[in-house]
C-alpha cells in the first residue's frame, strides 16, 4: 500500500477514535453506539465502518490509545534493567504509576473505569474487546514487574518481609485498585463523602509505596 494511503488510513482512524472519545466523555462508555460515533464524526456510516466495523473494535482502540500514553512500558523496563538498589527501583515504579494515573484522570480514566466495570458484569464483552486490543495494558504490566521485583529480591534475601510475600502482594493490588476507584469517583464523577473528599492520587500512592517498603523490611 502506498505510504500516502497508509497515512490517510491512520489519520481517518484517529479522527474516528477522537470522536468516540468525545462521545464517551458525555455518555457512559458502555452506552455508546456506533450510531453515536457516526453522528459525532460527520462521516457516512460506511465511512466509519470502513475502519471500525463494530463497537468492540472502537472500545479496543480507545483502550490501546490510553495504554500508549507516555510510553510507560518502556519506562518500566528501563527501571527494572537499571543498577538502582531494589528499594529505589520500587520507588521509581510507584512514581510511574503516580504519573500515569494522573495523566489518565485528565483523559481516559472515566472511559476505562466504565468499560472495566461493565466488562466485569458482562464477561462476553470483556472477551470480545480484549480480543481486539493490541497494546500491553500498563497497570497489569506494572503490577507484574513489581511482583517480580519483590519476589526475586525476597528470594535473594535483600528484602526481609514481615509478612508472607503473597499477603503483601495481595495487599498492594487491593490497595492500588481502591485508590484508582475512589480517586476516579471523586475526580471524574465529583462524588464526595465524609471519607472521599478532594483525594490526591499522588499522595495516596506515595503512602502505599512507603507502606510496602515497611512491609518488606525497608
Amino acid at each position: 500500500m502506498p505510504k500516502v494511503n497508509e497515512e490517510y488510513f491512520e489519520v481517518k482512524k484517529k479522527e474516528i477514535i477522537n470522536a468516540a472519545f468525545e462521545v464517551c466523555k458525555r455518555k457512559p462508555a458502555y452506552d455508546v453506539t456506533m450510531s453515536d460515533i457516526v453522528a459525532e464524526t460527520g462521516l457516512s456510516q460506511g465511512g466509519v465502518y470502513k475502519y471500525y466495523n463494530n463497537i468492540y473494535s472502537v472500545y479496543a482502540a480507545l483502550i490501546d490509545e490510553a495504554n500508549l500514553v507516555g510510553d510507560q512500558k518502556e519506562k518500566i523496563d528501563k527501571i527494572m534493567a537499571s543498577k538502582f538498589k531494589p528499594e529505589t527501583k520500587l520507588k521509581k515504579l510507584f512514581s510511574v504509576s503516580e504519573d500515569f494515573f494522573s495523566e489518565m484522570l485528565l483523559s481516559y480514566n472515566k472511559i476505562l473505569f466504565e468499560l472495566g466495570t461493565f466488562c466485569i458484569q458482562n464477561p462476553e464483552y470483556d472477551k470480545r474487546i480484549n480480543g481486539e486490543t493490541k497494546v500491553t495494558p500498563v497497570f497489569p504490566y506494572l503490577a507484574s514487574r513489581v511482583a517480580e521485583l519483590i519476589v526475586s529480591e525476597t528470594a535473594s534475601g535483600y528484602f526481609k518481609p514481615v509478612l508472607p510475600v503473597e499477603d503483601i502482594l495481595n495487599f498492594l493490588v487491593s490497595s492500588f485498585d481502591g485508590i484508582i476507584r475512589d480517586v476516579t469517583l471523586n475526580k471524574c464523577y465529583n462524588i464526595e463523602t465524609e471519607d472521599i473528599n478532594n483525594l490526591d492520587e499522588k499522595k495516596l500512592i506515595g503512602c502505599l509505596c512507603i507502606s510496602t517498603l515497611k512491609l518488606l523490611g525497608k
